[in-house]
């Protein structure tokens, strides 16, 4: 958990301003976790200090610097680190309802079996539980 806030600490890599703003409203309304978001891994790791966060959420279009940044940082950290979890970020759609009048929960459950990674596109709720399911699964192995 993050020191100071009591909250899941999510450190989350995106540079698109649309994105990163479609993030900072989803954790503001629909995921009660304390978000460090920056636009490249050394702004992000320089926001984060010392803390070790929960999760790394990171952009699909992560440049290879960035990522081997973040690589590197938490293999450094070693078993401290063994916890966290890392997910991309899928584009995020700006609307909170799910498409074809399904629920979020019936499409999030139909993603986790047909896909092992975050969809490439998805409803803003179904990434909040996508992404609260990883925050339980980090806090289960803390």
């Amino acid at each position: 958990m993050s020191q100071g806030t009591g909250l899941p600490l999510i450190l989350a890599v995106e540079a698109d301003a649309r994105q990163a703003a479609e993030l900072t409203s989803l954790f503001q309304t629909e995921v009660s976790a304390e978000l460090v978001l920056a636009g490249s891994a050394q702004q992000a790791l320089a926001a984060v200090g010392n803390r070790i966060p929960d999760l790394v959420l990171t952009s699909q279009l992560i440049p290879p610097k960035d990522e081997a940044a973040l690589t590197a940082w938490l293999r450094n950290l070693g078993d401290k680190a063994a916890h966290v979890q890392t997910v991309t970020i899928p584009a995020l759609a700006t609307t909170k309802t799910a498409p074809s009048g399904i629920g979020s929960k019936a499409l999030l459950l139909v993603r986790q079996r047909t896909a092992v990674s975050a969809p490439e596109s998805c409803d803003r709720a179904v990434f909040a539980d996508y992404v609260s399911l990883y925050l339980d699964l980090a806090t289960s192995e803390r």
